[in-house]
């Protein structure tokens, strides 16, 4: 099936290669432009979040698009997959695949090779591979010049078909010499002869000789034949650009925008704009515009082409066009401004100006904004004059968070007492007024803010987001029992779910493992209680506390909840190392709760959290919770093993038997193997200390398996 490349698609394809991800300061974790890659950032418009996120929020609500967010889960009490980061589930979703040329493309073009004779064998190019100036040699533009032969009347039917033949032949790479070749018979005086010089220009441009191509191209612009001298005017454009950019391309395909020649550049915007002038409504006009994008940005005329980008961005048709441009606008600014922001507002350009302040509004190493308010209020004319007005707003309420003025912001916000349903703008200013009473600490205040919004918010978004919000709040101001009250308004199981890991005394971690809401957040609640208990030592608890395992049917299993596998403390014993026998989990921990130093039982124990790597996983919901992971986060988190104490308690018990201490003497060393790093947790013991273990090991238990087992110490 012939494939149809439009024309237009060359200035995408040459800005889509540019380096990714200069939006966000994040990592690139999934392609933006694939339709399965959600908005990672928060509902808002904030300097942290990707910059094309924010910049297609807020153009997708000027325009009533649909955005690309996340979906709510059947039951957010149950689920810990609503969160405002990257899911890496997203990248195991395939895109659906692109649609089929429309049919009527490939008749006509079919239609036009039997009125011209050509046969469908002679069709060999891919589309696919098309890339540079070759990109408009395509199937596309190949049937626009079969049906500007098939419209002039002057040529004669072996002419038409010489001429088709010919532009096949360029369309499989053939040479300017092969395509005059080939044409010899025409009659010099014929009219064809203008359709061959066309071909040999176009021969010369795909083989980088621009300025024979200019030459052709200008005498044909004065054609009395209007598709050659509509493609000769707009060919005049493309020639002028390639060849600005020409030795801009290193060995390894780097692109360095300084070796543009400006000459060059400055001529091709004087064609784009000759070209738009005669043919406003042509067949190249909206790839003359996007081309006028590119020679503004080889300029690096960035007020102007903001202004363009800003016009393009508008009149996006729909939602995968306006997403299409935006990813292209921030190849360009991302790339231009990546080690310096851009301070102050384009003239022309109220929207663009706003997402690249906003930017400029990301704090530095040192914890400041770039943007001042000298030069914000600089910009405040452009705002005014486009009554935008409202965007200059939110950057002033942003940069006096940023610079921890927070009275002002209280000052100058009036919380809402209606919300519309889909108004980021006037949620985020909601947002700084809260996040500003929790700079002051006013953590009461915070709470019935944060309380209230959630009251009159109607989107899913706005409604998960505040809830973060809330719960960072209460755990501040030190009232974690209130997340788990049963009025609370915090639902979302991930929030909840790292507070009780975290934060949660074992007696509201047993409270939850009884009467928490449902079986995944009890789950969770049982699976940190019973790993602290052993972690800190509170055996006769653990025993206790596993049997409320048996309420919870059935088990909540799965990739979603592998972090809470309470299953995992059936241990055997079994898989204990090789020579060293254990019991039980449970076994060992009875021994222990009768007898916390039997070093036996220690060593088992130590295998246990070997074996398994159990312990409290704060990593696997860490992302996306907003301020929440700041106001959870401890030094020393609970729930961590430390089987490197477990050993040190048994090789310092006189107590102990040889087989045991020189086992504890084995694993205590192998904790350093192979790396020099501790795998066993705890404090790190310097290498000398790992040395006489060492020497211990081999001279006093000589005979042990263990001795003669380890080989070095690390």
């Amino acid at each position: 099936m012939v494939r149809k490349t439009p024309l237009a698609f060359a200035l995408f394809t040459l800005l889509a290669a540019a380096p990714q991800a200069f939006a966000s300061s994040d990592i690139e974790d999934c392609k933006w432009s694939d339709d399965h890659c959600l908005l990672k950032g928060t509902p808002t418009f904030s300097p942290g979040n990707d910059s094309r996120d924010n910049l297609l929020r807020l153009l997708s609500q000027e325009k009533s698009f649909a955005l690309p967010i996340q979906a709510m889960p059947e039951d957010i009490t149950r689920s810990r997959d609503f969160y405002f980061a990257y899911h890496p589930q997203w990248d195991d979703i395939t895109s659906p695949a692109a649609t089929a040329p429309e049919q009527n493309a490939d008749d006509t073009l079919t239609r036009q090779m039997a009125e011209l004779h050509i046969s469908a064998d002679e069709v060999i190019r891919n589309d696919d591979d098309l890339e540079n100036r070759h990109v408009s040699n395509n199937m596309d533009s190949t049937s626009q010049f079969f049906a500007a032969l098939l419209a002039d009347t002057s040529l004669t039917v072996e002419q038409r078909q010489a001429l088709a033949q010919a532009r096949m032949g360029l369309l499989s790479g053939a040479t300017r010499e092969q395509i005059d070749a080939s044409l010899t018979t025409l009659p010099e005086d014929s009219g064809a002869q203008r359709y061959k010089t066309y071909l040999i220009a176009a021969a010369n441009f795909y083989a980088g000789d621009y300025v024979n191509a200019e030459q052709a191209f200008t005498q044909l612009a004065k054609s009395d034949r209007p598709w050659l001298a509509e493609t000769a005017q707009y060919m005049l454009m493309r020639a002028a650009l390639n060849k600005s950019s020409q030795n801009s391309v290193g060995e390894y395909g780097d692109f360095d925008i300084a070796k543009i020649n400006r000459e060059d550049a400055t001529q091709a915007q004087t064609q784009a704009q000759a070209y738009l002038q005669r043919y406003p409504q042509g067949l190249y006009a909206d790839s003359a515009r996007g081309m006028l994008r590119r020679i503004n940005w080889y300029l690096q005329a960035w007020p102007q082409l903001a202004g363009l980008y800003e016009q393009t961005l508008q009149q996006s048709a729909d939602a995968r066009q306006l997403r299409e441009i935006v990813i292209e606008y921030d190849n360009v600014y991302g790339m231009a401004f990546y080690e310096q922001s851009v301070v102050e507002a384009f003239p022309d350009a109220p929207l663009v100006s706003y997402i690249e302040l906003l930017r400029a509004l990301r704090l530095d190493n040192n914890g400041k904004p770039t943007l001042t308010q000298a030069q914000l209020d600089t910009s405040k004319p452009v705002f005014e004059q486009s009554q935008k007005l409202p965007l200059w707003r939110d950057l002033q309420l942003n940069l006096w968070l940023a610079t921890g003025n927070y009275a002002e912001i209280i000052q100058a916000v009036t919380p809402a007492q209606k919300l519309a349903a889909h108004d980021t703008l006037v949620f985020s200013e909601q947002v700084l007024y809260g996040e500003a009473l929790m700079g002051q600490k006013n953590w009461s205040a915070a709470r019935d803010f944060w309380q209230q919004l959630l009251k009159l918010s109607r989107d899913n978004e706005q409604q998960q987001y505040v809830q973060a919000k809330l719960a960072a709040t209460l755990v501040y101001s030190g009232d974690v029992a209130a997340v788990f009250a049963p009025e609370s308004a915090v639902t979302n199981l991930r929030f909840r779910s790292q507070v009780l890991k975290t934060q949660a005394s074992p007696e509201l971690l047993r409270q939850q493992a009884v009467h928490g809401p449902n079986n995944e957040e009890r789950t969770i609640a049982l699976h940190t209680l019973l790993v602290r208990d052993l972690t800190e030592n509170r055996f006769g608890d653990w025993l206790n506390d596993r049997k409320l395992a048996s309420a919870i049917t059935p088990p909540v299993m799965g990739d979603a909840f592998d972090d809470v596998n309470l299953s995992i403390f059936d241990w055997n014993g079994d898989a204990a190392q090789a020579g060293y026998t254990c019991r039980s989990l449970n076994e060992t921990v009875t021994v222990l709760s009768k007898k916390a130093d039997d070093a036996h039982a220690l060593n088992c124990l130590g295998e246990f959290f070997r074996t398994t790597q159990t312990h409290v996983d704060l990593w696997k919901n860490s992302a996306g919770n907003d301020v929440l992971e700041s106001a959870i986060s401890r030094k020393a988190p609970f729930g961590q093993f430390d089987r490197q104490r477990y050993y040190q308690q048994v090789i310092a018990s006189p107590k102990a038997e040889v087989e045991d201490k020189s086992f504890a003497l084995y694993r205590a060393i192998m904790c350093y193997s192979p790396s020099g790093y501790n795998e066993c947790g705890g404090e790190d013991v310097d290498k000398s200390q790992r040395k006489d273990w060492f020497t211990q090991l081999k001279t006093q238990y000589p005979g042990s398996p263990w001795a003669q087992k380890l080989k070095y110490y690390w």
